[in-house]
């Protein structure tokens, strides 16, 4: 067989690519798999281009798909970057009631992370969320 030919082409080195190419070969060690890019290196477009930031799936309706993918596909990657040495920060998020106005909202949101089963999720009181958080100001956070 001569070098350039491949069973598989998979078109574009961005996440969804590199993620397909990945898995076929998991599942199919013997393929050959070339990955086409028009760029001088890989994720340089939209993949490249994103927050950084996982979302913990507390915001959406508890049992929804979103809810689900946000909660598995987070600890997916957490054990895809252990996994493989990759280097990633849990930072954590505060989502703060700045008044007792907004506490119904803030016990509502917990409960959906309960439902969701977001991990590491706490209701912190005001001095707690001092410690967390010195220069932001709330009577409560998750």
């Amino acid at each position: 067989m001569a070098v350039n030919q491949y069973d598989v082409a998979v078109i574009g080195a961005g996440i969804i690519g590199l993620a397909t190419a990945m898995t076929l070969l998991e599942r199919h060690p013997s393929l050959r798999v070339g990955i086409l890019e028009k760029d001088d290196a890989v994720a340089a477009q939209q993949s490249g281009h994103n927050s950084g930031v996982v979302h913990s799936g507390i915001y959406y309706a508890p049992g929804s798909a979103k809810a689900r993918l946000c909660v598995s596909g987070r600890r997916a990657m957490v054990k895809f970057c252990r996994e493989h040495e990759i280097p990633y920060r849990e930072i954590g998020k505060v989502i703060v009631a700045t008044d007792e106005s907004q506490m119904p909202r803030l016990h509502a949101l917990h409960e959906r992370g309960i439902a969701n089963q977001v991990e590491d999720l706490r209701l912190v009181d005001q001095d707690e969320l001092k410690d967390l958080e010195p220069y932001v100001r709330g009577v409560a956070a998750l």
